[in-house]
């Protein structure tokens, strides 16, 4: 009788299992079947939610500081828990096993494919994790308007940039993470309830600017048909130095590892402790505008070359590009250097700011010392006076002068080389949609008393993914509400329409011939306007050029684009500076430049370009 009953309640039990099974939604791929969860929203609403799926084998070991490898097979996980962040100065929970991805997926099955969102996280390439996104707003908002959502961490800071620009430590790992990460959507794109010819590459910040790089790449600009790019561009100093290249070598310094030949295996024998105790003491501040210590560098295989010469080489795709009307508030006036904004003033610094304080920070941080050289007086001089100028000067306050300095902060990080990349990509044929967003009630509530409000770096976060950045969450009102809805109806119709357009807004125009700065304006109202940023300014800056590499290790076997003419050299005479300002200002810098290939952007000026692109 006992054994009966004993059999009884085992086979009920699997009969259980096995319902629950059946019910929970299964991602089936060749490495093993994951179960993931049901979200339900409103309006009868389903979203399958994966989260913490393996794309790639951890990155510890032996495959440390190594390309990523293919997932080894698991047969089944339950893909509810969420992984861990990849190592960083954050605290979070984290380890280098973090090479995951999160999934959001319609419930219903389409025929024909739903398109795909695959969006990068931000954060400088120094911190961030998939978690900062994987809410149930995002499953609402996009896999709940027929969007299937790829969320994808990669290896940060030293772990994912490091470089000796050797075959050695060539760097680029985390560009390849995320090359790894796409590879995987496509190979399993069916499960995913992917059309895979209808993905689009997506990201925030850093994540934009990596969202740039795949845009470009040898490797990766044929694994999708558009690009989403929300402040950020490949051509910023945080995206593209060779700041990396020299903390990667105090770093090996520091744990006394040859930074020639052996790099990479003395790196794998140490700890992550001593690994972060060196990463630590290697960093350094001295004003500059890029104070992130690790970025992509020219390493002939994700980047064989300058990733302007990639622009003019790589498959145009559609693309639509944002920036909000003051990027540098966020780093400047809105939060101090208390927080870990090395540039952001302090309460005491913000009340007694003159025009001495901005013209000091002019001469050190956006005119640097080592690239001007002898020129650099005469650069600062041009500069100061060109954000001067902008109002009488019977009008000059201690707030004009904070203004300018946000603004110059901004336009130096994000407006100038996004809009340099903007007029690249437009010149080569890239269909190119531009918004520019200035609302800025919802941060005049949360920040009361701020000195200047206007829309800054991180404002649409709220709207777009459901968490303000470094503010409490808040419910939106009425006014918000229409902002939210412009944003994300935008976003939604160009992810899964190649145009932001709707029926209830047309108001969003292609970059053409007759108009290469034409862009909307959203806040409670979408508002097509021109110029995005100024075409006529002017600059010879004196860029340093990067070391060459010769690398042994040849690009991977992925199907390459028919060869296409190596672009002629741009003539430097009279080089154009796409400055990425609404003012419609000037700004002349007189200098010479020799006609030779620049390997390194490190500010993002533009040198050589018509001043009306052509598409």
């Amino acid at each position: 009788m006992h054994k009966f009953l004993l059999l009884l309640i085992l086979s009920l039990a699997e009969c259980v299992y096995s319902d629950n099974s059946n019910r929970r939604p299964v991602l089936d791929t060749h490495i093993g079947k994951f179960y993931g969860t049901v979200l339900e929203f409103e309006g009868g609403i389903k979203v399958d939610a994966f989260y913490g799926v393996p794309y790639a084998k951890p990155p510890v070991g032996e495959l440390r500081f190594e390309k990523p490898q293919d997932a080894d097979y698991v047969e089944e996980r339950n893909a509810a828990t969420r992984p861990k962040a990849c190592i960083q100065k954050m605290p979070w929970k984290q380890s280098e096993d973090c090479l995951y991805m999160n999934v959001y997926r319609p419930h219903e099955q389409s025929p024909t494919g739903y398109p795909a969102f695959f969006f990068i996280h931000g954060g400088g390439y120094q911190m961030g994790s998939a978690e900062e996104h994987t809410k149930d707003y995002v499953a609402e908002h996009y896999a709940g308007s027929g969007i299937t959502v790829l969320i994808p961490q990669y290896r940060l800071n030293f772990y994912g940039f490091a470089t000796t620009k050797t075959p050695n430590l060539p760097g680029n790992l985390a560009l390849h993470d995320l090359h790894l990460a796409l590879q995987f959507t496509h190979k399993y794109a069916k499960s995913l309830f992917i059309d895979p010819s209808r993905i689009t590459v997506a990201g925030y910040s850093a994540g934009s600017s990596a969202a740039s790089a795949l845009s470009i790449s040898p490797l990766t600009h044929d694994k999708f048909s558009q690009v989403l790019q929300f402040s950020g561009s490949t051509l910023t100093q945080f995206a593209f130095s060779r700041r990396g290249y020299e903390k990667t070598l105090e770093v090996l310094k520091i744990l006394k590892c040859d930074e020639n030949e052996n790099a990479r295996e003395c790196l794998k024998s140490k700890s992550v402790e001593q690994i972060n105790s060196a990463v630590a003491e290697a960093h350094s501040f001295d004003g500059e505008s890029n104070h992130f210590d690790y970025q992509a560098v020219v390493d002939n295989d994700f980047f064989p070359a300058d990733p302007e010469i990639l622009i003019s080489q790589a498959k145009p795709k559609v693309t639509m590009n944002s920036m909000n009307e003051n990027e540098g508030l966020l780093f400047s006036i809105f939060f101090s250097s208390e927080v870990g904004f090395n540039l952001g003033l302090t309460k005491e610094q913000k009340e007694k700011f003159t025009v001495d304080d901005f013209k000091k920070f002019i001469r050190r941080t956006v005119v640097e010392q080592d690239l001007f050289k002898e020129e650099h007086e005469a650069a600062s001089e041009e500069v100061i006076d060109f954000y001067l100028n902008t109002l009488e000067e019977d009008k000059h306050t201690t707030e004009f002068y904070l203004h300018l300095y946000a603004k110059a902060l901004g336009d130096i990080m994000f407006h100038i080389p996004q809009g340099r990349e903007i007029s690249l990509k437009h010149k080569a044929g890239w269909p190119i949609y531009n918004i520019m967003s200035t609302y800025a009630e919802f941060n005049r509530r949360m920040i009361p008393g701020v000195e200047i409000c206007n829309a800054t770096h991180g404002t649409e976060y709220r709207f777009l993914f459901g968490e303000a950045v470094l503010l409490p969450h808040t419910e939106l009102n009425e006014e918000d509400e229409v902002y939210r809805k412009l944003l994300i109806d935008s976003v939604v119709n160009f992810i899964k329409t190649g145009s932001p357009k709707s029926a209830e807004n047309q108001n969003f125009e292609l970059l053409s011939k007759d108009h290469p700065y034409i862009y909307t304006d959203i806040s409670t109202e979408a508002v097509v306007k021109e110029p995005y940023y100024d075409p006529q300014a002017t600059s010879n800056l004196p860029l340093k050029p990067e070391p060459e590499l010769e690398l042994e290790q040849e690009l991977e076997p992925e199907p390459e684009p028919e060869p296409e003419p190596e672009p002629e050299p741009e003539p430097v005479l009279e080089p154009v500076l796409e400055l990425g300002l609404e003012s419609g200002l000037e700004l002349g810098l007189e200098s010479g430049l020799e006609p030779e290939p620049v390997l390194e952007l490190e500010i993002g000026l533009e040198s050589g370009l018509e001043p009306e692109p052509k598409p």
